[in-house]
């Protein structure tokens, strides 16, 4: 069928309707999305970022879905189970919102790609699962997630996906907050100290390799879409700026030494 790969919506009913309530999802005028974009070319491309980003989105929502589970699990304060709740919510709305694009500029087509899945490692401790996805999921990917959003908002000129995109900044900042405060106020052992600095030696390295544009990214001239998007240039600093501004000074602050061993990295 011719849909998202998952997680497609009844649409009628109790379980729309109080969606619709949570969310807001239906106060969206989607019919005028790409309203006088005639060029199938940028509708295609907004179509296909959208799809991406929709991946993304149903990445996340298992993700901090498992997250969720295992802080109920672990016997984390109510407060902060309370605050995770609000983080699955609010992926469960960006699923829909991202669907809607897709759909709104031509649909799924008949081979949709399939979502990258995050996993927490079960071998581990609830402990040290949750201090993982913390760390990688939180505080470095929604943190930087903020970051290129924004960037795409400021050259996003079809009124209607500028709209779900600071829709989706709003909560990702959130969400990237709910990562800086858990590292904040949940104490670290010792031993949980050097399990994160081993952790984040590894995950840095593959976070510069999997989100910096390459060399031949940067050479390539950039025309901006209606439907957002930002040049590598513009990509590259955001991603420098966040990591030296924010994450690397993040986990130094909780005595993480993510600073130094960024440092090894851009001499490697």
């Amino acid at each position: 069928m011719a849909h998202a790969p998952r997680y497609e919506p009844l649409g009628a009913g109790p379980f729309a309707k109080t969606h619709a309530k949570f969310t807001g999802i239906d106060e969206v005028e989607w019919s005028a999305l790409g309203e006088g974009i005639d060029d199938a070319k940028e509708r295609e491309r907004g179509r296909r970022s959208f799809i991406l980003r929709a991946l993304d989105e149903q990445r996340s929502l298992l993700a901090f879905s498992e997250l969720l589970t295992e802080l109920c699990l672990s016997g984390a304060p109510i407060d902060v189970i309370g605050s995770m709740t609000r983080v699955v919510r609010d992926e469960a709305h960006h699923v829909d919102l991202c669907d809607r694009v897709v759909k709104q500029l031509g649909g799924w087509g008949t081979k949709s790609p399939k979502p990258n899945w995050v996993r927490t490692n079960k071998k581990l401790s609830l402990q040290r699962r949750t201090l993982q996805m913390v760390l990688g999921s939180l505080c470095i990917g929604e943190t930087l997630s903020v970051a290129m959003i924004a960037g795409v908002r400021k050259h996003t000129s079809d009124p209607v996906t500028h709209d779900v995109m600071t829709r989706l900044l709003a909560d990702e900042s959130f969400h990237s907050r709910f990562g800086w405060w858990w590292l904040e106020s949940m104490p670290l052992t010792d031993e949980d100290h050097e399990f994160a600095r081993t952790y984040l030696a590894k995950l840095l390295p593959s976070v510069a390799a999997s989100l910096r544009p390459s060399a031949e990214a940067l050479a390539k001239p950039h025309s901006y879409s209606p439907f957002g998007s930002m040049s590598a240039a513009e990509r590259e600093r955001a991603f420098t700026e966040t990591m030296e501004t924010k994450v690397l000074p993040g986990f130094d602050a909780a005595g993480l030494d993510a600073s130094a061993i960024w440092a090894e990295l851009e001499a490697a």
